[in-house]
């Protein structure tokens, strides 16, 4: 499936299919000795290693070796890139190290000189072994599953000695079709050069544009624009060619604010409905292939959502691309799952959540359908300690993109030092399922409603003032096939009532901008580690539908709620994304 960007003039080699492969538990990572191995199993890119046959549930370093011939006319420069792998790596080209990638989920590139023809040698060693610096991130206590592998494509592209780096598209006004262009450039960069550029597909304009510090700012107005909605979901196109490269970038016109207690899009009242979304199948892993991620939104859609929180990571750039398309609403956010405060303070953890948040919102800013930034999930917001860290990714953020939203979700909503920060409060909830429980007497079900109102009266303090409020997780896990006429914890029963009781109120209650349930579909989660009996089959059960995709009781439940026209009874205006 091909994403935007697009280098129309770049002829990349895609790399994906079967890799030589060799197995080893006893390097360390860094003191990896390629000469003894022995490469006598082979493995898919993309793919995982540790739900393969050989070493299905293992912990250990697999590593990858391809051989790639390229032809007499090659560009000396060339760009390896690696969607994503984890939980880290080592890459060489001809036994050379390239360097490492310490980011799961992230996209690597190594730009490699003075490449000749012939036959060449790619390594790359991927370690999914827990270690508290080198995957500060990704505690092995996750309730997500750690996979070991090459997640994404790889690819070896040519470059040109000048070239264009990014194009940045952004609304400046909405109603006139005015956008601002920012050209990155990259390479031999000259003080001024000669482009075209053209939109939609309209003839093209040639211009001499001015370079300051490697970047080219234009100003636009659309002649047929119209802005981008969930429910007429228009792209645009730009084309900007010069001398030896060309780049398609795809963009949708729209603005997204916080304001007055309400989300805001295009300037309406916009009420989420939505679920939170892995990237995890049974046995592929985060490995997205292009049919399952399709089917997976579409069922999305089918239930009425107009909002995904993709959770705890950066996911594929094939999932906003479609999420663009659909006009589904988009939370995005950077690994981390539950760290406390001796871990947010230490300096890996701060360096590798800063490095992939800000990747994060580079490569995700035109994506029209991304609304929201966050990260740091369930972490330790509520000690003093951590407002550092949670005011210096705020403002890394908004260096590089302040026309979107941030927040984080908060498990800790009632001591919570970093609310004041962000533009929208998000909590995640979970009354009688796991904390508070339900006392004797009083089931899950009754304890749903009156800790919503006690939550929701966060707004009403007057430095939170003004800020949207959103349920950003609240859930109840159900079983496939189990039945109970009495709702029994973990059957279907008990679970749709549940999540049924949780979407009635918070969408009854126009003080909250929004509910996202945990989640779309089962995940597989820790295995024999820590509170097992928590985790069935060693999944995170709390799907609408399971890991196969077939839908609970729930899911039918909530496809009726969310499917409903919602008004704000307080002014008679209807909410925006139905």
């Amino acid at each position: 499936m091909s994403t935007y960007p697009q280098f129309t003039q770049r002829q990349s080699l895609i790399l994906d299919g079967l890799w030589d492969f060799a197995w080893n538990t006893e390097s360390d990572l860094n003191e990896l000795d390629l000469s003894t191995l022995h490469f006598d199993e082979i493995a898919a890119v993309p793919g995982v290693f540790d739900t393969g046959v050989n070493h299905h549930g293992k912990r250990g370093i697999g590593i990858y070796r391809l051989r790639v011939r390229l032809p007499r006319n090659s560009q000396p420069l060339q760009r390896l890139e690696i969607g994503a792998l984890g939980l880290r790596g080592r890459i060489w080209w001809d036994n050379r190290e390239l360097g490492t990638a310490d980011l799961p989920y992230s996209r690597i590139a190594f730009d490699i000189p003075d490449v000749t023809a012939g036959d060449h040698e790619i390594i790359i060693a991927v370690d999914n072994r827990f270690t508290k610096d080198s995957t500060p991130l990704f505690p092995a206590y996750s309730d997500f599953y750690a996979y070991g592998g090459i997640y994404r494509s790889v690819s070896l592209t040519p470059l040109p000695a000048l070239r264009i780096k990014q194009v940045e598209v952004r609304t400046l006004d909405l109603a006139k079709g005015v956008v601002r262009l920012s050209i990155h450039m990259d390479g031999d960069v000259p003080a001024s050069l000669p482009m075209e550029i053209a939109f939609d597909g309209e003839p093209s304009e040639q211009i001499e544009a001015h370079v300051k510090d490697n970047t080219i700012v234009l100003e636009h107005t659309m002649l047929d624009s119209r802005p981008w909605t969930p429910e007429a979901p228009h792209l645009h196109t730009v084309r900007i060619s010069m001398n030896g490269d060309e780049i398609i970038q795809r963009f949708g016109l729209r603005t997204i604010e916080a304001r007055d207690g309400s989300i805001l899009l295009n300037g309406k009242p916009l009420r989420l409905r939505g679920v939170n979304k892995h990237e995890s199948h049974p046995q592929l892993g985060p490995v997205q292939p292009a049919h399952i991620l399709l089917d997976d939104l579409m069922q999305i859609k089918d239930m009425g959502c107009n909002f995904i929180r993709a959770v705890h990571y950066p996911h594929a750039p094939e999932f906003y691309d479609l999420c663009d398309q659909l006009g589904l609403l988009v939370w995005t956010e950077s690994l981390a799952w539950g760290l406390e405060e001796e871990q947010l303070l230490l300096e890996s953890t701060r360096a590798h959540v800063l490095e992939q948040t800000v990747q994060m919102v580079q490569e995700g800013i035109n994506h029209p359908s991304i609304i929201l930034y966050g990260f740091l999930n369930e972490c330790a917001s509520d000690k003093e300690s951590s407002v550092k860290l949670y005011t210096d990714l705020v403002n890394s953020i908004r260096a590089v993109d302040d026309t979107r939203l941030i927040s984080y979700a908060s498990n800790r909503p009632d001591n919570d030092h970093c609310f004041t920060l962000v533009d929208v409060v998000s909590v995640n909830l979970y009354p009688g399922w796991i904390y508070p429980m339900s006392e004797e007497g009083t089931s899950s079900v009754e304890m749903i409603e009156p800790c919503l109102n006690r939550i929701a009266a966060l707004g009403e303090r007057p430095d939170l003032a003004g800020k949207p409020l959103l349920i950003t997780e609240i859930g109840a896990c159900g079983l496939y096939g189990c039945h109970d006429r009495a709702n029994a914890q973990w059957s279907e029963e008990y679970q749709a009532a549940f999540m049924e009781e949780a979407c009635r109120v918070a969408l009854a209650d126009r003080r909250w901008s929004g509910v996202t349930l945990w989640q779309f579909y089962d995940t597989r989660s820790y295995v024999d580690y820590g509170n097992v009996r928590c985790k069935p089959r060693g999944f995170n059960c709390a799907g609408l539908v399971d890991e196969y995709r077939r839908p609970k009781l729930a899911y039918d439940v909530i496809a009726e709620i969310f499917k409903m026209k919602l008004h704000d009874h307080g002014s008679g205006r209807m909410f925006y994304g139905r």
